[in-house]
């Protein structure tokens, strides 16, 4: 079975901020790829909300990605938050003990624009 293909679009830019909706599966075949296109969009925005509703499947290495996005974000000073995360980085963030005080995260995109404008992401 072949690895369906990671997309990520940046779909709102608000100065320093970029969302970008990521979908596809996050996993060793498609996590330098996360990282790379982040990346582009981190060259011209500080903070970063990563929108993962429509990710069907990540693995430990698509948790590591999002663990080196968080690294190079904070490198800058910029502020990360994941909405919508699905079940399996949930379950990771929880395996991770302390996942919660890694990633800001928040149940919606709209809720993580929400906290990223009050100035609480």
């Amino acid at each position: 079975m072949m690895a369906e293909e990671l997309r990520v679009e940046v779909v709102e830019e608000r100065g320093r901020l970029a969302v970008a909706a990521v979908a596809g599966e996050l996993d060793i075949a498609t996590a330098g790829d996360l990282h790379t296109r982040v990346s582009a969009a981190l060259a011209t925005h500080r903070d970063l909300i990563l929108d993962l509703a429509d990710v069907g499947f990540c693995d430990s290495s698509g948790f590591n990605a999002l663990l080196r996005i968080r690294r190079r974000v904070g490198e800058t000073g910029g502020r990360l938050a994941l909405a919508a995360p699905p079940v399996q980085v949930e379950r990771l963030l929880a395996l991770s003990g302390g996942g919660r005080d890694l990633f800001a995260v928040h149940p919606s995109r709209a809720e993580a624009l929400a906290a990223y404008d009050a100035g609480d992401l």
